[in-house]
């Protein structure tokens, strides 16, 4: 990663070269967006949003060469690059400015709140909408001698109702790991062990305690999922992140073996989606108790 990270930072052609690798490749292969994205985030960290902008439009030139000789769709292909890129670069200068994964973590929560919103502001049924976006795919993916076309059918009507939410919370943990990514290639270049110690301190801030509790209320008081329940899914995700923080803190302050992240990755995979509720359950509850300060206090150097 570290040879990948400076290669990125040899100049702005290398940096636009590989974002429009990892970009076209993600068509294929759909984690890769994260890597290209978290390349413009650190060009964009060490050399500020200008810097940034420019190895993005040379990129997208480079999307449209690319998407006119694979696809024959240039523009197409163009277009979903900016539309991954450009939120990335406003994070990530959002992070250069104020030196705040909390905060930025925040308003990355706010662009997911966005999304979810602009399709109910857009769509007149959006519940209707994710069923024909997912009939289609679902059909074209599924063999009927596996699955028939009654089990499917049933599944798009389950699924569609939260693609709303899904797609928002998606969209959030997309951008931040990408970021996430962009700042630990960061910190590997110039600052070691930097992006872990933010990382480890990660606590989100009150405001998000009080309201996901509140939407998941209001969300209850409906049959069907509505805008309340779509929003609280971001919230979740929010402090999924905020419970992994928490894992690693803790690891730290019990100078554990790193092994112990690797079993909870491991379990963290295989786990879900359950374990994805029980990590935001417990980023959540961290959040009121700050488990991390607690360990810390009774530890030994904490005494000192």
């Amino acid at each position: 990663m570290k040879a990948l990270a400076t290669f990125i930072m040899k100049g702005r052609m290398q940096a636009a070269m590989v974002a429009s690798v990892f970009a076209v490749l993600a068509l294929l292969i759909t984690p890769l967006g994260i890597a290209s994205s978290a390349v413009m985030g650190l060009v964009t960290l060490r050399k500020g949003f200008g810097e940034g902008l420019q190895v993005m439009f040379l990129g997208l030139a480079a999307l449209v060469g690319l998407g006119m000789l694979l696809f024959g769709q240039p523009l197409t292909v163009a277009i979903a690059g900016g539309l991954l890129w450009l939120p990335l670069l406003i994070l990530a200068e959002v992070l250069r400015v104020t030196r705040s994964l909390k905060l930025v973590i925040e308003v990355t929560v706010l662009l997911g709140a966005l999304l979810i919103g602009m399709q109910y502001l857009l769509l007149d049924d959006v519940s209707g909408f994710w069923v024909g976006i997912l009939e289609e795919y679902s059909a074209q993916i599924m063999d009927p001698n596996v699955v028939s076309n009654a089990d499917r059918k049933a599944m798009v009507a389950e699924m569609a109702p939260w693609m709303a939410g899904g797609m928002g919370a998606a969209w959030f943990l997309q951008l931040a790991l990408s970021l996430f990514l962009a700042r630990s290639w960061q910190a590997q270049l110039y600052n070691p062990g930097g992006f872990g110690e933010e990382l480890r301190q990660l606590r989100l801030g009150y405001w998000l305690l009080i309201l996901v509790p509140v939407l998941l209320v209001l969300g209850s008081l409906s049959d069907k999922p509505g805008l309340a329940s779509q929003l609280a899914l971001v919230g979740m995700a929010a402090f999924f992140l905020q419970g992994v923080a928490l894992v690693h803190g803790l690891v730290k302050e019990f100078n554990a073996n790193p092994g112990w992240l690797i079993g909870f990755y491991i379990l963290l995979i295989i786990g879900m989606p359950a374990s994805f509720t029980a990590v935001s359950a417990a980023g959540f509850a961290d959040g009121w108790l700050n488990f991390r300060a607690k360990v810390r206090a009774r530890s030994p150097r904490g005494d000192e």
